[in-house]
């Protein structure tokens, strides 16, 4: 069965995909001659046109080449990197379950995979606070159920994390609780989690977190965040290789994983005794 292609009102990306079905078909060609021009599978030019998977830089330019478009895809495919991609959550929400390797840098807090059920209630309640949720304790069950899906089959967890991260945001049990999370994931042979300290700022990271996914079939895909919570997903091969190179700079500068444990563990007793007052 065909998949039908997107609405290309809904993004750009949606209308690439609608124009690659539709500029195949006024040159006659089949799915299997848009393979040959990729170098890909007929599923893959499926999920091309279906707007399931997104077109890369090398993509477009083979397709402004072989159909002389003037270079209309990557043209276009250069303005959808500029703007909010509508299927961008949904992309997201897929990679962060299905990826086989994280690599993780995150500014500002401890990063889903290692968050305690308490500590990630305290952020969506802030999120409540400020209008953004409507409903903490459905957010946090969701939450959970990442975390769950991210976890499932341990895949390979690369996470740095910034110092100033670390910082006071719950109560002193909540932050004790999560200091032992953090210690505990980080003992799996799986799990590597380093601190980034203050005394290496400025430094590429101080723009905002970034998450790096290895994908079945080892496929790369990136997703960078800000403050807002409006992110860019990031599927072009090219662009992801990129995020995935600012990271292992980054992981560069940042603390072995012993040192990392022995920071956290100092952290035991400024939380302990404030949780005693």
């Amino acid at each position: 069965m065909v998949r039908p292609s997107p609405d290309p009102h809904e993004s750009i990306y949606a209308f690439l995909a609608y124009y690659l079905r539709f500029l195949r078909q006024q040159h006659n060609a089949t799915q299997s001659d848009v393979a040959k021009i990729l170098n890909c599978s007929i599923g893959q030019v499926s999920k091309y046109e279906s707007g399931d998977k997104q077109l890369a830089t090398k993509e477009c330019a083979a397709l402004d080449k072989e159909w002389n478009t003037g270079g209309v895809f990557t043209i276009w495919l250069g303005y959808a990197k500029l703007g909010i991609d509508a299927n961008a959550p949904a992309r997201l929400d897929r990679y962060q379950r299905r990826a086989i390797e994280h690599c993780i840098f995150s500014s500002n807090l401890v990063p889903i995979p290692l968050q305690t059920e308490d500590y990630a209630r305290g952020l969506l309640g802030a999120g409540h606070a400020a209008g953004l949720i409507e409903d903490v304790e459905a957010a946090v069950a969701l939450r959970m159920d990442l975390q769950a899906a991210i976890l499932d089959g341990r895949p390979n967890l690369w996470v740095v994390i910034d110092q100033i991260a670390l910082r006071q945001m719950g109560s002193s049990q909540v932050m004790a609780d999560q200091r032992d999370k953090l210690l505990e994931m980080g003992e799996l042979r799986h799990v590597s989690v380093r601190i980034l300290p203050l005394s290496v700022a400025p430094h590429t990271g101080v723009d905002g977190s970034y998450w790096c996914f290895t994908l079945p079939g080892r496929r790369l895909a990136a997703y960078s965040g800000n403050a807002i919570g409006i992110g860019r997903v990031i599927d072009d091969q090219t662009d992801a290789a990129d995020v995935a190179t600012r990271f292992h700079r980054i992981a560069a500068r940042a603390w072995s994983e012993d040192q990392s444990r022995e920071y956290l563990a100092r952290m035991d007793e400024s939380f302990d005794d404030l949780a005693q007052e």
